[in-house]
């Protein structure tokens, strides 16, 4: 086990959106076990902006295709680099160029393998724990691994805030917003199966709007921090696990999450983590990416909707102004 006084950390989180959302657990590991701890991002340009919504970062830095790493990571001088995405196999050699002393990874690529001071080699797929449980493994050399992550929870200010309402002024309250699919591998209902889903929501009292993908939105589209205005100017989401129904429960906007039933997409290792997020599992295993949530009877989801009109759920979604 390493300790330190104070400490200047790079997590490298250079793929998705939601795999940035479940990691945001490290960060709070690290300053719960070391308050004086120097927290330095690494990611793709287009998930930066969720970032600015997260206290405690004291760097934010883009990984683009022409990113120097070893210069990049020469001038920040870190302690310590984590790279939790093990397909961004240049980090980890770029670290060890830099002189880095404590570099973490996943040994995946002989030349990150041969580069890391530190390596994971369990499997995330039989493990049985959550994403964010297998980020926190990255603490090990530290002895801050293990136990319960912190939930994400993400800050708006109160222009922001102001942003969403406005921009959402023309749909009346209960507003629900619809994320229809997302860019990974998870299952998620067909255009036809929300087709009809939007009527049975709509007759029920609530309002749908759909808010991403932008191709699938009938609004203007915007970048990613309008789009999570948007989000909290919401009184509910509905969605499957992708990014933004991540983001979603890390505002804490209560979360209806469509998952399948696959255990590499199930619950236990991709839902949404909060305390206002509701799990539905479409009812049989075959067919996952085929068709099979459409199983799902959308009056079936109504009771689960409806109780986000009820205490502790109901009233315009909690946000904290920064």
């Amino acid at each position: 086990m390493l300790e330190f006084d104070r400490i200047r950390i790079l997590i490298a989180r250079t793929d998705a959106l939601g795999d940035l959302v479940i990691s945001l657990s490290v960060q709070a590991r690290i300053l719960e076990r070391c308050p004086q701890a120097e927290i330095h991002w690494l990611v793709r340009p287009y998930v930066a902006p969720l970032l600015d919504l997260l206290p405690g970062i004291s760097g934010v830095h883009l990984r683009e295709p022409e990113t120097d790493l070893r210069k990049l990571i020469l001038n920040l001088k870190p302690d310590a680099v984590l790279n939790l995405s093990h397909r961004d196999k240049a980090i980890i050699p770029a670290a060890r160029d830099a002189g880095v002393p404590i570099r973490v990874a996943r040994a995946r690529g002989i030349g990150q393998i041969l580069a890391a001071t530190h390596l994971l080699w369990q499997s995330r797929l039989s493990t049985g724990r959550h994403e964010a449980q297998n980020a926190l493994a990255f603490l090990a050399p530290f002895g801050w691994d293990g136990g319960c992550p912190a939930r994400p929870h993400l800050a708006f200010g109160e222009t922001e805030l102001q942003r969403g309402q406005q921009e959402l002024v023309s749909i009346p309250h209960p507003r629900l917003g619809v994320v229809t699919r997302g860019s990974g591998a998870g299952a998620f209902p067909s255009a036809v199966w929300w087709a009809k889903s939007l009527i049975v929501f709509a007759d029920s009292g609530w309002n749908p709007v759909i808010l991403s993908p932008p191709e699938d939105s009938t609004l203007k589209p915007v970048e990613l921090a309008g789009l999570f205005a948007r989000i909290a100017a919401c009184d509910a989401i509905i969605g499957p696990s992708t990014g933004p129904v991540q983001a979603a429960a890390a505002l804490d906007v209560p979360v209806l999450c469509l998952m399948g039933l696959r255990p590499n997409h199930a619950p236990s290792r991709w839902a949404p983590q909060g305390d206002r997020v509701q799990v539905v599992q479409y009812p049989r295993p075959e067919a996952d990416l085929s068709g099979g949530m459409d199983r799902l009877d959308p009056v079936d989801l109504l009771p689960h909707l409806d109780r986000f009109r009820l205490p502790p759920f109901s009233g315009y979604p909690k946000t904290e102004a920064t």
